[in-house]
């Protein structure tokens, strides 16, 4: 591939600017290691895919860097003349009015969670995949303070250049259904009282709706973190910013909201499962405590490594 990290380096001037938290040094480290090697899979993928976008699936807990990664591999294609589109799987969460409707059936949907409009989101996948110069695809602008945080859409956002590559992220994306649901009452963190246990049941047993759409993506890439609940920590630093401001959610604030994702798909349950999960992960992609990347393994590599 034509790309060498000292001479090309300066494409990565405008991220490096815009995070200040990022070292050069690192950033050189992780393109050796991770996006280079990462690329070149990409590129080959796209040779056989004819004249159809891929559809590369990242899937991320929160606060794990998956916006940053996003914006790395955007600067990398433009490198190598290959346009790309991204969208997260937050885009496709219910209105709030269907989400409204959604609480009247059943009230424990206090936030968003396990909410989304599956069908749209195969509608924009498969026409993001199969557009054609000259076609335009509407994607829905999700804002997610609207409503005190309940979110709600705010528009459209047209895409009108054809994508080589669609990147879509989401902290549950490729999450499946675990059949043995005595790991629910193990005691895990979130997992506390019978009530949050049978939710926990109920949403596993939901995500069977979510296979069409997990079927549509061509490669599938897990961001892991096996001391998953240092993501508490970063959520909280994450917030101090806003407390400062007299804004935020204060740290048990920030606990319970992470607990009803945990609670909905949890790290140490379905997460786990998709990074060991040979038959529809890629590779996984292991993330230190301090965001960086420690290394890219298979999921066989990770059930030895982190069972």
């Amino acid at each position: 591939m034509d790309f060498d990290i000292d001479s090309n380096f300066e494409i990565f001037e405008p991220i490096l600017k815009k995070r200040p938290e990022i070292s050069p040094e690192s950033l050189k480290e992780d393109l050796k290691r991770y996006y280079i090697p990462f690329i070149e899979k990409l590129l080959k993928l796209k040779k056989g895919a004819g004249g159809d976008g891929l559809i590369v699936g990242m899937s991320a807990i929160q606060g794990t860097g998956k916006t940053t990664q996003g914006e790395i591999m955007e600067i990398l294609l433009i490198h190598f003349g290959k346009t790309s589109v991204s969208l997260s799987i937050d885009d496709h969460y219910l209105t709030h009015e269907q989400l409204k409707e959604l609480r009247e059936f059943d009230p424990r949907y206090i936030r968003r969670g396990v909410t989304h409009d599956i069908y749209l989101a195969m509608e924009n996948l498969k026409a993001l995949k199969e557009m054609k110069n000259g076609d335009e695809v509407k994607v829905p602008i999700y804002d997610k303070g609207a409503f005190n945080g309940d979110g709600d859409w705010a528009g459209w956002k047209m895409i009108t250049k054809k994508p080589d590559f669609i990147f879509y992220d989401g902290w549950m994306l490729g999450a499946r259904r675990v059949e043995d649901e005595s790991v629910f009452e193990s005691g895990l963190p979130a997992l506390d009282t019978p009530e949050h246990i049978q939710f926990a049941k109920d949403i596993n047993k939901k995500l069977e709706e979510y296979y069409p759409l997990w079927d549509l993506i061509d490669f599938m890439n897990v961001l892991y973190v096996p001391e998953y609940e240092i993501s508490l920590k970063w959520r909280d630093q994450a917030e101090e910013v806003l407390r400062e401001k007299g804004r935020g959610m204060s740290s048990e604030e920030i606990r319970e909201f992470v607990y009803y994702f945990w609670r909905s798909v949890h790290p140490a349950i379905q997460i786990k499962n998709l990074a060991f999960d040979e038959a529809n992960t890629d590779q996984v992609v292991i993330i230190n405590d301090d965001h960086t990347i420690k290394e890219v393994l298979t999921p066989q590599e990770v059930k030895i490594r982190y069972p």
